[in-house]
């Protein structure tokens, strides 16, 4: 492994520096209501130091969705390595998925009840972890269809963003309507599935 020079090292903690100052003030303000020079401060930083690093607020948002959903990604491949059957591997994906987002509600509260789901969805889907996450879930689809489980007509893509948008749904739902509940897992995890096994399972 090759070591970091003192700089880059000094530009990754202030960049760690500043996504938690902003985390930390989107959940606490809003994301509308936060301005880039409350997060400098908060980081104790000056303005044009955050500008070094994010071109803007909804960049520095997406960052921070993007550190969330690698974390997402890691849990979601750590679940299934064990696991040999491809439905057994979906399941591991939902389940992972409900428990992340109940986890971390409070940062994912502030897609449910502030107006920044478009922009995070716009931007996400053409991060690269957005692609990730999409890869990942079409190659779960392609080995149950190779393995029979799930019908060959259906096209993959398009069975994992409907899986994916499934599970943002029924979180995102959860999280305007319930946050003051504790989420059942098992239950939303069984509605989700139902549908999705009983619309595209092999006959």
């Amino acid at each position: 492994m090759i070591a970091l020079s003192r700089k880059e090292r000094d530009r990754k903690l202030r960049r760690a520096d500043i996504l938690k100052a902003a985390e930390h003030l989107f959940a606490l303000k809003g994301y509308h209501k936060a301005t880039i020079r409350d997060i400098a401060k908060e980081a104790q930083y000056a303005t044009g130091t955050v500008y070094l690093h994010f071109k803007d607020k909804g960049d520095l948002y997406l960052a921070l969705l993007e550190g969330r959903i690698k974390d997402l990604l890691g849990l979601f491949k750590e679940g299934v390595s064990s696991l040999q059957s491809p439905r057994q591997k979906i399941e591991a994906f939902v389940r992972e998925g409900l428990e992340f987002f109940e986890k971390n509600r409070d940062f994912f509260q502030i897609i449910a009840s502030e107006d920044v789901e478009s922009l995070s969805e716009k931007r996400f889907s053409v991060s690269p972890v957005g692609r990730q996450i999409k890869d990942y879930v079409v190659s779960l689809v392609k080995e149950s269809q190779k393995s029979g489980f799930i019908d060959k007509k259906y096209d993959p893509f398009q069975a994992g963003e409907i899986l994916i948008s499934m599970l943002k749904t029924v979180s995102m739902e959860w999280l305007q309507k319930e946050k003051n509940k504790k989420m059942n897992l098992e239950q939303q995890q069984n509605m989700i599935l139902g549908i999705f096994f009983n619309g595209v399972a092999a006959k």
